[in-house]
Formats: C-alpha cells, structure tokens, sequence
C-alpha cells in the first residue's frame, strides 16, 4: 500500500471517530484518538515531500524543513497515542501527570529536532547536507519513536487487563502492529549510531514491514469499534423487522383504542414503511403500545377462552373486539395474554410478532 492508501484510511477512521466525539465530547480518550488521527492524516500526507527519507529509510534526505515538518508531526501523533493509552489505563491526577511528563519528553525531543534542523543552512541542496548533522537528527528522531512506542504497548497491556475480551484482542493486534514499528525505529536508531562510530551498518528494516505495522495497528485499533457498530447495526436490523411486523396487531389494537398511542400516528403506511428515523424508539414504543392495547382488550376476554396458542389469541381478539366490552368497561379485570414462557423483552416481542403474524 502506498502513502496516499494510508492517508485514505487516515480520513476515513479519523471522522468516523470524530462523529463519535461529536457525540460524546466528554471522553477525554476519543479527544485523544481524534487529534492522533487528525495529526498522522497530516504527516502521512506531509512524508513524500521528505524524499527518500520517509518511512524509516537510513539513506537519502528530502528538504529539512519538510523533514523537520514530518518527524515533528509524527512524534506528536505518537505522544496523542501516549495520552489514549494513559487515560485508558487510568483516569485522574495519575493520569495527568503522566501525559505532562510525556509532554516534557516530547517537547525536548522536538527542541533538539529544531536546533539540528536550524543548523542546517536552506541554500544547501539535500545531497549536499552535512551528515552528521543527519545522523543525528535521524538518531533523534527514532530514539524518541522507540521510545514511545514501548510506553504505548506498555500501556496498552494495562488496558488489556481491565478491557473486555474483544476489545483485549484489538490492543493486542494494536500493539503488534506499534512492535513492527518500533523495530524499524530502533533499527534505524542502532543504525545512525553504527554510523557515528564508522562502521558498517546492515540493521534496515524493509518499508514493507513498517507499512505492515501501521496496517495492523490501524486494524487493531478499528476492529473493536467496527465490532460494536456491527453489533448495533444488528440490533437496529432486529427492531426494524419486527417494528413492522408487529404492525397488523398494533394497527387492530390502535384502531379499538387510540388512546392508548404514545406518540404521533404515521401519516401514511408508506412512509412509516420507508422511515428510517428513530427506529430503535419507534420499535420500544410500538412494544409498549401493543402491550397496553393487549391489557385493555382482556378485559374483554371470557374466563374460559383459550389465549396460550398465537391462532386462539387472533381469533378471541378479532371477535372481542368486533364485540366490545362485556359489562361496564370501568369494572373489567384484565388478563395475561399472549405472554411468554421467559423473562426478557426479546421474548415479549416473539410472542407479538407471533400473534400479529396470526392477524395478517
């Protein structure tokens, strides 16, 4: 995969994490996951100009503004990572005052980035760039990647203990992911101070497998939310079948009693039909209103009719209905009807779809 597939997949993870923030401002973890995201998507985009320096290459340099840009980018991107991690792990003043020590780190990291990059005079053409000077920004640079990817996957094993199962197994494809990477960093740093001293170096990790560690980690860190989503967009499925199959006994109970409807009625059948909108509610409230609709008509139910077979409740109700109240409607007692042999709100509803499948 090429830097722009990354970029892509940058953009799509990070606004889909965004809306959630939109969401749920509050969780200080998802600020972090947003502005990590928002900070890899820039310098992801920012590394080709960098030249044959981007992605853990030993050799070769782009313009040293750019590479500074990109190293710098990065860097933050990783300590936002810190911070997901941290307050993951933890919450309060411990947590704090972690991040502000990684944020020390981080910063003096970055001044030595800049104080190297400053020595470096801007009429000079990339081949022409002192060595030394590269070694060491590149030395830098790598130590400081190294260093905060074993702070993440240190603290991501903390969260592991304290996550559910599923979720353990995305930090762990995660944290995989962050290993990869920071092999190619230690490596590159191993090899930048192999150079110092004059000797050979041979310690190059192949772009591929860096490529490879950000593809893991993207999928370790998606997976568990994707998983949730799924599981939602399952349920919402669920609620959405049965809303409408619950319709021939909510329309048959709505029509013997309309006070009893919660909300506004649809204004027509095609559009409740086509409506996406509020599914989940409209669903619970089409459960309440059958329910209270069933309340009201056993009232009307004789002591010797027979309600436990979905057939002999859709007979008994289409002619109690048809009948009306026997005797004063104020003095009826009602009666369990079509009710379930388990506990749940799931059993509830298979008994009304059932019924109401009777009715059609």
């Amino acid at each position: 995969m090429n830097p722009d597939g990354l970029v892509a997949i940058n953009v799509v993870v990070g606004l889909w994490k965004a809306s959630q923030l939109v969401r749920s401002p509050h969780r200080i973890q998802l600020r972090w996951v947003v502005a990590c995201f928002c900070i890899s998507t820039t310098a992801f985009a920012v590394a080709p100009l960098t030249g044959a320096g981007q992605w853990g290459s030993v050799s070769g340099a782009g313009p040293m503004v750019w590479m500074w840009l990109t190293y710098s980018l990065m860097l933050s991107m990783l300590y936002c990572l810190i911070g997901v991690f941290v307050y993951s792990a933890g919450q309060g003043r411990p947590a704090f005052r972690q991040a502000v020590r990684e944020a020390v780190v981080l910063t003096v990291t970055l001044i030595v980035l800049t104080v190297l990059a400053s020595t470096v005079p801007s009429s000079l053409a990339p081949a022409d760039y002192p060595q030394t000077t590269l070694i060491w920004f590149r030395l830098v640079a790598n130590a400081y990647c190294f260093y905060g990817i074993v702070v993440c996957v240190v603290q991501m094993r903390r969260y592991a203990r304290l996550a559910r199962p599923w979720l353990a197994w995305g930090l762990i494809v995660a944290a995989g992911g962050l290993v990869l990477i920071g092999i190619g960093a230690g490596l590159v740093a191993t090899t930048m101070v192999l150079r110092l001293f004059g000797l050979p170096d041979w310690l190059v990790m192949p772009q591929a497998g860096v490529l490879a560690g950000n593809l893991l980690y993207l999928a370790g860190i998606v997976a568990p939310g994707a998983q949730v989503r799924s599981a939602a967009a399952r349920v919402w499925w669920r609620h959405l079948r049965d809303y409408h199959r619950m319709r021939p006994l909510w329309t048959m109970l709505h029509q013997a009693f309309p006070e009893e409807t919660l909300g506004r009625v649809p204004a027509s059948r095609w559009g409740d039909t086509l409506s996406l909108r509020a599914v989940n509610r409209r669903f619970y409230r089409r459960v309440i209103e059958c329910r209270d609709g069933l309340v009201r008509a056993s009232g009307w139910l004789t002591v010797d009719s027979d309600q436990t077979e979905p057939a002999a409740v859709a007979a008994w109700l289409r002619e109690a209905l048809a009948a009306g109240p026997r005797g004063d409607a104020d003095g009826l007692t009602a009666h369990p009807v079509a009710m379930p042999t388990e506990g749940g709100l799931e059993a509830d509803v298979r008994e009304l779809v059932a019924l109401s499948r009777e009715l059609r």
